[in-house]
């Protein structure tokens, strides 16, 4: 079995706990990309970005797993940790990975703050990078139908951090963003225009828990994907 990694930047300790995970599962790594894959293939890719997307469709039309691999949901550095999300297929999506119970997310211990009543509407979009990516003119289009402000993706540029950026704001709107996913930690509503966001739910607590619950099955820290359990879990579907 061939694992072919398309990591972007093949970025250490990244592809180090991929290469790690993926020799416990007993694949053989080949870093870049095939069109022609074979047999007992796997994909692996930053994204489905160019001819990683290419590369992604010719593994599906051969009825091969792609692993897609992206900055976590709940930030890279959540609780002080070293985070990924996978999917199966793409990423940033409900139904693209295995769920479990609860256990996953309540272990982690994550409080969440009361919800907020009023505050400024801010519109959240992102850069849309991927194979799907967000409608163009999407933000001042929502900014249109809700009012409020537009806080601009960051990139690499400095700027306001969210959780100050965001100390007034009693609804983010946005396509599909994880600042939206801090935003309902900090108890303030969401709303995503996004079909199949992996942040969906309801602006209650009840339908908040049960979207976190889901979403930790998605996220995975950079040593369970060394160990092996974090691909075996995603790959079990």
């Amino acid at each position: 079995m061939r694992a072919w990694l398309n990591l972007r930047h093949n970025v250490s300790p990244r592809r180090e706990a991929f290469a790690a995970g993926l020799q416990v599962l007993g694949y053989r790594l080949v870093d870049g990309i095939t069109l022609t894959p074979e047999p007992g293939d796997l994909l692996v890719t930053w994204n489905r970005i160019n001819i990683g997307n290419a590369a992604a469709r010719a593994f599906e039309a051969r009825g091969l797993p792609v692993l897609v691999v992206e900055n976590a949901s709940w930030g890279n550095d959540f609780l002080g940790g070293q985070w990924l999300a996978m999917g199966l297929g793409r990423h940033n999506t409900a139904g693209c990975f295995p769920v479990g119970g609860p256990e996953r997310w309540d272990a982690l211990g994550v409080g969440q703050d009361p919800w907020r009543d009023g505050g400024e509407v801010v519109i959240l979009p992102q850069r849309g990078i991927g194979a799907d990516g967000i409608p163009h003119g999407w933000g001042e289009q929502a900014r249109t139908q809700y009012g409020g402000r537009i806080r601009r993706h960051p990139g690499m540029r400095a700027c306001v951090p969210l959780e100050v950026d965001l100390q007034q704001a009693g609804l983010v709107v946005t396509w599909g963003s994880g600042a939206a996913i801090k935003a309902l930690l900090w108890g303030i509503p969401v709303v995503s225009e996004m079909p199949g966001w992996i942040g969906e739910q309801d602006n209650t607590d009840a339908g908040r828990l049960a979207m976190f619950r889901r979403l930790a099955w998605a996220q995975w820290r950079l040593s369970e994907i060394a160990e092996g359990s974090a691909l075996r879990w995603m790959l079990s579907a």
